[in-house]
């Protein structure tokens, strides 16, 4: 996600941290600075961290870290900003209100509960959601394909950091746990340090959760690691938030005691940083506009240490920007699905599941009137995460069927049943399962999900054992070809229904239907009535982006 380089990479132990910390030590653990007064007035200071969706913060700061006007300065609220990638440091400024901020995902956030909610001072707000991220993933060793593959392998992943909550979706989506998995805690994200990269490169992990630029470079390019140039041989990309693009969110807190006392400032703030947000989404997709350039070369030299301005462009691309739209719904919208208190209670099963908290993080919102903060703005549409090209899907999926690489690049698959010879899905009978892929679609919103409807092959096999004729044969194979077809788009139009009486938002372009009729039956023959019953499914597959980028498309820009 934070495409942060060996120029960023920072050391954990500092004044007012324990002496010596441990790469699995909890936040209460190293940071234990008293918690100090905020001073009166506006207080300039704010961290950044190596990320595109910060670039809207120092553009509205006049594209610039110290304020040099921009929309900020003209509204009277400049900001002088810093690039902080440790949070354990972070979390020290803001105990002692040097800031009043606190940066980082959601997950991040929650971890830092435990040190800042006992002080109704520190308590957190959360305030603004900067984007969901497409920069991360899961690197994993030759052998392991699916989800269900960790089980029982070594998983690295930075404690305190970005990934904790994101591996903790993609284990339960996978129909696991961390009781499943052994986890390895390392300290560092990237760079020479100790970080995930280096511990499966030395053979300490079997998998890793890393910025993708890492991913990409111990894959070989994102294909198969060849074990040349730094690569691990056999190794891929398990999954990456380019699938799963609605998981990982970026979002500023500030403390309690100073939004109380400068709320009016900081709503001030979230309006103008809406504009910056619209102004920059349209420039960045604009290779012409020279602010492109100016706000590139500014990630590249401040936010990644000096790297060629083109790693400026890629770490804006990583980011999936919310803008006004997307906050209005993350946190006002009671039918959004990804909406702000289902990511925490995800955040706070991952985290505890995987020991870093003893009791659930109770964040708190600002609780914006969202018509407040639309002023000057001139996109307010609901914004998609992703699009997709059904024609170019479809093509994809028949091609991994053709090559046999289809359930290699399924990474989740779910299945509904149905009654012999019906192509009918009640919703009173199938809610919950809907309510199930309507979640996997919106939690996984970059990938493609397949709709592939089966038949049994009892009656074929019946016939083919009584010397039924050819003829006869392939009219019931082509009888049960489009059956399954015809089960497969009556289950995609059913779930659009439930979706759309629930108040749900649906991509239907996301979803490729396909009917394979009688050629890939769970038990063939059926032994037994519910293996009979068995075969008769719709099953969703939730592939890879990777099986075939030219399908998908991010909405970072315009």
């Amino acid at each position: 996600m934070k495409n942060l380089m060996t120029a960023l990479a920072t050391g954990l132990v500092m004044a007012g941290h324990s002496a010596l910390a441990d790469a699995g030590d909890l936040l209460a653990e190293i940071v234990t600075d008293p918690v100090r007064d905020c001073k009166a007035g506006w207080n300039e200071n704010m961290p950044l961290i190596a990320w595109g969706a910060d670039g809207v913060i120092a553009y509205a700061n006049g594209s610039s870290l110290e304020n040099s006007g921009g929309l900020l300065g003209d509204a009277g609220l400049p900001l002088s900003l810093t690039v902080e990638d440790n949070f354990a440091s972070q979390l020290s400024s803001y105990l002692s209100c040097e800031t009043p901020y606190l940066r980082g995902t959601l997950g991040m956030l929650a971890s830092a509960a435990p040190v800042t909610e006992f002080d109704p001072r520190t308590e957190q707000i959360v305030f603004f959601k900067h984007s969901f991220s497409a920069g991360d993933g899961i690197v994993a060793a030759e052998g392991i394909q699916r989800i269900g593959d960790l089980s029982g392998k070594r998983i690295a992943i930075q404690a305190n950091g970005p990934h904790v909550d994101f591996v903790g979706r993609i284990l339960s989506d996978g129909g696991l746990s961390f009781d499943d998995v052994e986890i390895v805690w390392v300290g560092d994200l990237t760079g020479d340090g100790d970080t995930p990269t280096a511990a499966i490169s030395e053979g300490r992990a079997d998998a890793a959760a890393v910025i993708l630029p890492d991913a990409r470079f111990l894959t070989s390019g994102g294909n198969v690691g060849t074990g040349a140039e730094g690569s691990i041989r056999g190794a891929t990309i398990l999954i990456s938030t380019q699938e799963a693009a609605s998981v990982i969110g970026d979002y500023i807190s500030v403390r309690a005691d100073y939004f109380d006392a400068n709320r009016d400032q900081v709503q001030q703030m979230v309006n103008v940083l809406f504009k910056a947000e619209e102004e920059m989404r349209d420039f960045m997709a604009d290779s012409g506009d020279p602010r492109q350039s100016e706000m590139a070369s500014l990630m590249a030299d401040e936010f990644l240490g000096g790297l060629p301005i083109e790693e400026g462009v890629f770490l804006w691309q990583d980011a999936i920007t919310d803008g006004w739209a997307g906050n209005a719904g993350h946190f006002a919208d009671p039918n959004e699905a990804r909406r702000f208190d289902v990511l925490l209670e995800e955040v706070n099963v991952a985290l505890r599941g995987a020991d870093r908290l003893d009791a659930p993080a109770n964040l708190i919102t600002a609780g914006w009137d969202f018509s407040q903060l639309a002023e000057g703005l001139n996109d307010l549409q609901d914004r998609q995460i992703a699009a997709f090209n059904p024609e170019a899907a479809a093509a994809a999926v028949q091609r991994l069927r053709r090559t046999g690489q289809l359930d290699a690049n399924t990474k989740i698959d779910f299945e509904v049943y149905f009654e012999p010879d019906s192509t009918d899905f009640p919703i009173v009978l199938y809610a919950d399962d809907f309510q199930e892929i309507l979640r996997l679609a919106s939690t996984y919103s970059g990938a493609i999900i397949t709709v592939e409807g089966h038949s049994d092959p009892l009656h074929f096999l019946r016939r083919e054992q009584e010397g039924a004729d050819n003829a006869e044969l392939r009219a019931i194979r082509t009888s049960t070809q489009n059956l399954s077809m015809d089960r497969a788009i009556a289950v995609v139009d059913a779930l659009a229904i439930f979706a759309g009486d629930s108040g749900i938002r649906m991509n239907r372009d996301q979803f490729t239907v396909d009917g394979v009729g009688i050629s890939n039956p769970q038990h063939n023959p059926p032994n037994t009535e519910a293996e009979w019953r068995e075969n008769m499914r719709v099953v969703f597959r939730v592939l890879t982006v990777q099986a075939e980028a030219t399908t998908f498309s991010p909405l970072s820009g315009g």
